[in-house]
């Protein structure tokens, strides 16, 4: 099956992601089937070895593979709720670094997405946030708080024009992890700053 697919070393893991999602959704790949190890496949589609672990990465992320360490990576039902598997990845303050490298994972495609996708309206209108941004901070009219709200509201705009809703979806989910793990941070140091003080 896969010895048949035409693939060049330059290809961008979205490329593959997508043959699978064709491949899952047509039944060709079975629930419940193992796909070939990341060395292999590299081979099979002259790909490089990192192309395939961003390809698997994505998928599990969409919740279409399961990767078990140890054991590999395994088709999973295409109906998984999106929503429930995003709210169960990052729960954890040890956490934050992996929400970090999924948004980038997402973003970095999104980027791609977008360049090919937008409309010059939706281009100038980011442009447009972005120097309004930069003004309100040159002018010193930014708090904290807002500069983070801006900042998060900017990535959510990239996603955006890249017109995948799967991707914007999953996009308003991780900002919505990140924000939560924000205020619960903020907590923490806030009362240490109190027990400093009353020490």
């Amino acid at each position: 099956m896969f010895e048949q697919l035409k693939f060049d070393r330059s290809t961008v893991p979205s490329k593959i992601v997508e043959e699978f999602k064709r491949l899952i959704k047509s039944g060709e790949l079975k629930l419940g089937e193992k796909l070939p190890a990341e060395r292999e496949l590299s081979q099979q589609l002259n790909v490089s070895r990192n192309t395939i672990r961003e390809s698997y990465k994505i998928l599990s992320t969409l919740g279409l593979i399961e990767i078990k360490h140890g054991h590999g990576a395994f088709v999973m039902n295409d109906n998984t709720n999106l929503h429930s598997l995003t709210d169960h990845f990052f729960v954890r303050n040890d956490q934050f670094a992996d929400l970090f490298e999924i948004r980038k994972l997402i973003e970095t495609q999104a980027v791609v997405w977008a360049v090919e996708r937008a409309t010059d309206k939706q281009v100038n209108d980011l442009y447009q946030y972005v120097v309004e941004t930069i003004q309100l901070i040159k002018a010193d009219k930014l708090e904290k708080s807002s500069l983070s709200n801006r900042d998060q509201e900017f990535h959510l705009i990239i996603v955006k024009l890249s017109h995948n809703a799967l991707a914007i979806r999953m996009m308003m989910n991780l900002t919505g992890q990140l924000r939560s793990m924000r205020k619960e941070t903020a907590k923490i140091q806030n009362v240490s700053n109190i027990l400093g003080m009353n020490m």
